[in-house]
């Protein structure tokens, strides 16, 4: 979209609207070859495809981990990392989150979840690696959801107590932040 291009400085602009106009044609061609469009997360050469540089991952921390800055100090360790995501206390007494970070370092914020900040006490951790490198909710920071937001999803961990029931939902409106 060339409206972007008015957001860059002078002497950027014209670079924009030549990206802009090259990927217009590139796209013109695939369609007009019967190509599907470029799946940035998978297609590419190995090490620029986005599966090769990221990493995202739901997981859910068990033990003590509620009243004891864990929420905290997991946004202290992603953002030293270089990550992205949330984190939030749930009823049954968890912290569930999501996580997107460079692949290098998604193995220490892994271990970090498993071990936790000196108060607390973690007895397990459930983690769910996206195939795809994305999260379900995306924010620019790592953010603490507040406790009275309701958020669960399909499938574990955190999964929604309809679907972990196996009622798949019963086609009615949950009262919770689905995914």
């Amino acid at each position: 979209d060339q409206k972007c291009c008015w957001n860059q400085p002078p002497n950027m602009r014209v670079s924009c609207y030549a990206l802009a106009a090259l990927l217009a044609v590139m796209s013109g061609l695939e369609q007009a070859a019967g190509l599907e469009p470029l799946d940035v997360a998978f297609d590419g050469p190995p090490g620029w495809r986005m599966v090769d540089r990221f990493a995202g991952f739901r997981y859910e921390v068990m033990g003590n981990v509620i009243g004891v800055g864990f929420r905290q100090a997991t946004s202290e360790k992603a953002t030293q990392l270089g990550c992205f995501g949330w984190a939030q206390n749930t009823e049954r007494g968890t912290v569930v989150g999501e996580v997107r970070c460079a692949k290098s370092v998604a193995p220490a914020m892994k271990e970090w979840l498993a071990a936790g900040p000196p108060k607390s006490r973690v007895d397990e951790v459930t983690v769910k690696d996206y195939e795809n490198t994305k999260i379900k909710l995306h924010f620019s920071h790592f953010k603490i959801l507040p406790d009275e937001r309701q958020t669960c999803f399909r499938d574990p961990p955190h999964q929604c107590a309809e679907f972990a029931e196996g009622g798949g939902g019963g086609g009615s409106a949950p009262s919770h932040d689905e995914f």
